[in-house]
């Protein structure tokens, strides 16, 4: 949402440079997002390739497998098939984490 509102501020790479840098980063439900390329390629992408230059602590967390994430970001917001920027970004995904299968019953509903 705050890069939403970045992109009518025009704040944008101020936005993108602190998440980047900061000590530790969690990117919670990663692919629950509508596909943007854009976010996909020049948010993300840069982000992700600055934190593995760095080796700085990145954390994620998704209800897609690491395979199923690559084919959610595969498609483009004008349906396009990207399969090589997908590629391009799980391999930072897969160089910054570890999958770690969460089992178990979904407590959400719970009351």
């Amino acid at each position: 949402m705050e890069m939403k509102q970045a992109i009518q501020s025009n704040t944008v790479n101020e936005k993108i440079d602190a998440v980047k840098k900061a000590e530790i980063l969690m990117l919670d439900d990663i692919g629950a997002e509508a596909n943007s390329t854009w976010i996909r390629d020049e948010v993300l992408g840069v982000i992700l390739q600055y934190r593995m230059q760095e080796d700085l602590p990145t954390f994620f967390s998704s209800n897609f497998t690491m395979q199923q994430l690559e084919e959610h970001l595969r498609m483009g917001n004008r349906g396009d098939d990207e399969p090589m920027k997908a590629k391009r970004l799980m391999e930072r995904i897969r160089f910054l984490s570890r999958e770690v299968p969460m089992t178990g019953k979904n407590r959400r509903f719970e009351q």
